[in-house]
Order: structure tokens, then C-alpha cells, then sequence
């Protein structure tokens, strides 16, 4: 996990959005590999693991949809997700989520700059300096209103991920989910078919 990546974290329990704090036991760099992320408000700590942040237990759910088959492959490929996320210079963060970030190492190249949360990824999603993976069952871990995009795959595209979605995003933003037909309070179309919709979070 980058380690500034702290700075848009939130306790994922249900109370006030509180700041988390980082304590790291190993680091190659600027990247956590091991150590615990704690929530001051509710005092859980949740634990780094090769990289990998675990809101939940690690090895344990991952928080699709339930009963959401394996979704089949989007006809797009990292470029044409960068065009559909609108991510013009450097700086900030968007989220991957689930299937969408099977992705993420060809975005990271596309878009330098701008730092990339895997969340729920396929298996064998590897963290990197620009490419930081959580794990997280219960619903996306940021700050209201901290992310310059977010990407919900075909198995995270329906409820609690799109509300979520919505919460995390900065207004006038881009949402993308594999699911054509979505439904999103507060995101307005831009927009829709092929399997996919695109929408911008209201101002």
C-alpha cells in the first residue's frame, strides 16, 4: 500500500468517517508491505499483508454481489477504460473495483501520475508504486468525495458498490460501471450500451 494513501482511507465500521493511521513494519520505498492500518474512532486495525490492505479477514470474501455469476470480459481494454474515466493530468486517486481492475498495471502506464486503488481484484493483482490493492467486503474505504474516478466491474455493479461509488467520488466526476443498465442517484448519464455506463456525479 503507498503510504499516502492514508490521507483518503476510512474506517469501513458503521460511525463518523474518521482518518485512519498507518503503522508500517515493513516498506520497500514509498509502498507498506507489512503492517496495520487503525481507525482512532472505533480502534480496529486492519492488516497489511504482502502489500495488500485487508478490511476483512484475509482469504475471506471479497464483497461482489451476491450471487453474481463470473462475469464474462467487456469488449475494452485499458484505453478505451482511461478515455471512458476522463483522467486529464496527474495527481489523485481512482478505484478499480473488482473485475474492472484486471486492468490496472496498462492504466497505471496510460495515465502517469495518477494513483490507482485495486479493490476486490482479480487474483493475482500485484501492488506497485503506483498500483495499491485493498481488500474490502463491506464497501469501498475512502473519504466521502476523495477519488477522481471509480470503475465498478460486472460483478460490483449493483448495491452497496454503486451508492458507494457515488459517495467516494468528487463532484463532476466520472463513474464507469460494466452494467449498461445502472442506476446511480446522483450521477447523471453521459453514457450508455455496449454493457457499459458512464456517468459524472452531480455538482
Amino acid at each position: 500500500m503507498f503510504i499516502e494513501l492514508t490521507e483518503i482511507l476510512r474506517c469501513p465500521r458503521h460511525h463518523a468517517e474518521s482518518y485512519l493511521v498507518a503503522a508500517p513494519i515493513a516498506m520497500e520505498g514509498r509502498l507498506i508491505t507489512r503492517g496495520v492500518v487503525g481507525c482512532p474512532e472505533c480502534h480496529a486495525e486492519f492488516p497489511i499483508v504482502d502489500g495488500v490492505v485487508y478490511f476483512g479477514a484475509p482469504g475471506g470474501p471479497h464483497g461482489p454481489v451476491a450471487g453474481a455469476p463470473v462475469p464474462a470480459a467487456r469488449d475494452y481494454d485499458a484505453s478505451a477504460l482511461a478515455a471512458f474515466l476522463n483522467l486529464d493530468g496527474p495527481g489523485g486517486y481512482a478505484a478499480l473495483v473488482g473485475h474492472a481492475a484486471r486492468v490496472g498495471p496498462e492504466l497505471v502506464a496510460l495515465t502517469p501520475g495518477v494513483h490507482f486503488v485495486a479493490v476486490n481484484p482479480p487474483a493475482g493483482t500485484v501492488p506497485g508504486p503506483m498500483l495499491s490493492v485493498l481488500e474490502s467486503p463491506r464497501g469501498l474505504p475512502f473519504k466521502s468525495a476523495s477519488l477522481r474516478a471509480v470503475a465498478l466491474g460486472a460483478d460490483h455493479a449493483g448495491e452497496p458498490w454503486l451508492g458507494e461509488g457515488s459517495r467516494v467520488l468528487l463532484a463532476g466526476l466520472r463513474l464507469v460501471v460494466e452494467d449498461e443498465h445502472a442506476q446511480i442517484e446522483g450521477v447523471a448519464e453521459l453514457a450508455r450500451g455496449a454493457g457499459m455506463f458512464v456517468g459524472a456525479k452531480a455538482r
